[in-house]
């Protein structure tokens, strides 16, 4: 499509630099065409004043050699049409280039938007159909009795739980996407906003034991204060989740002559080198993640991360090695 598309795209700029091109080149040759007769009607009069008598009987005449004007004529079409010809090769090359760099953008859009409805429809597609398939198969017990069906309920509610996670994830990201200018932008306490993040993220870290240390400084910072917290809570959520019991995380500050720096490290199990680059991809969860531990999640977590701190205008990057904890860090601007 984006290829029949360029080549499209292509014709038409072609088909306008040509259109000025070759308007140019008519402009061009009626101006010089008139400026050759008269130079050969000026010419004629020069000699003729000069060098003749007009009392001479009959008086002789110059005549122009039209042979000359139309030989001049046709040279300078020639050199024209040679000259537009150079313009069609060139032209036709930067017009297909310009038209790929002005598709690009689009390209990349709509592929995005591609693989963003595929990987949705690809994760929602699975927990609907166990959740459809218990369901149904809890229906035509015979036997079923009031505390398997409770169960049961349960068990459904907690899928639905996890599906509406998923969409709210899925809406989240899209919004983030498509309406950066939502953000809003206040002074903030930078210690407010360590804080507040930690509140909401201890009870998790409670329940496995694990305490949180933190190193804050004191300052504002002008960012969307809750879009932050979100940040934070999204990488102390993935430090607990993926950390053992009775382990320790850090969650540092500091600060340099023209950024924050936010440091969250974990003693978890760390990500392998294969998986680094894709981590902030969406719906991406590394093996290890999946096999040595029980953490649910749809890999959406820390592709929204990273779409708030772009819209900051900062960065988030991290370091792990496996079973060696891993070390996330966050840049704001000031």
């Amino acid at each position: 499509m984006f290829k029949e598309a360029r080549l499209k795209l292509t014709a038409w700029y072609l088909l306008i630099i040509m259109v000025i091109s070759l308007s140019f080149s008519g402009l061009i040759y009626q101006l010089i065409s008139l400026e050759i007769n008269r130079f050969a009607f000026s010419q004629r009069n020069r000699i003729e004043r000069r060098f003749f008598d007009p009392n001479q009987n009959p008086p002789i005449m110059i005549t122009i050699d039209k042979d000359l004007i139309n030989e001049s004529q046709e040279r300078l079409m020639i050199n024209l049409l040679i000259i537009n010809g150079i313009i069609f090769v060139i032209s036709g090359s930067l017009s297909y280039f310009l038209a790929g760099r002005t598709l690009s953008p689009i390209q990349k859009m709509t592929e995005d938007q591609k693989r963003f409805i595929s990987d949705a429809s690809h994760e929602l597609k699975t927990p609907i159909t166990s959740l459809k398939t218990m369901l149904e198969v809890s229906l035509r017990d015979p036997k079923l009795n009031l505390i398997e069906a409770k169960n049961v309920l349960t068990d459904a509610v907690t899928a639905t739980n996890q599906l509406k996670t998923l969409s709210d994830s899925l809406l989240e990201l899209n919004h983030l996407h498509n309406n950066k200018q939502s953000f809003v932008f206040t002074n903030n306490l930078i210690e407010n906003l360590m804080s507040e993040s930690i509140k909401k993220i201890k009870p998790k870290a409670d329940k496995k034991k694990i305490i949180i240390k933190s190193k804050t400084i004191k300052g504002e910072v002008n960012v969307d204060g809750q879009k932050i917290e979100e940040l934070f809570i999204i990488l102390l959520d993935n430090a607990i989740k993926y950390s053992p019991k009775n382990s320790t995380v850090k969650f540092l500050c500091l600060k340099t002559n023209k950024h924050l720096v936010f440091k969250i490290i974990d003693e978890g199990i760390g990500i392998s080198k294969k998986d680094l680059p894709h981590i902030f991809d969406r719906f991406y969860r590394a093996d290890n993640a999946r096999t040595k531990n029980n953490a649910s999640g749809y890999g959406l977590g820390l592709s929204i991360a990273k779409k708030i701190i772009e819209t900051h205008k900062g960065s988030i990057s991290v370091e792990s090695a496996q079973n060696k904890g891993s070390t996330f860090k966050v840049v704001l601007p000031l």
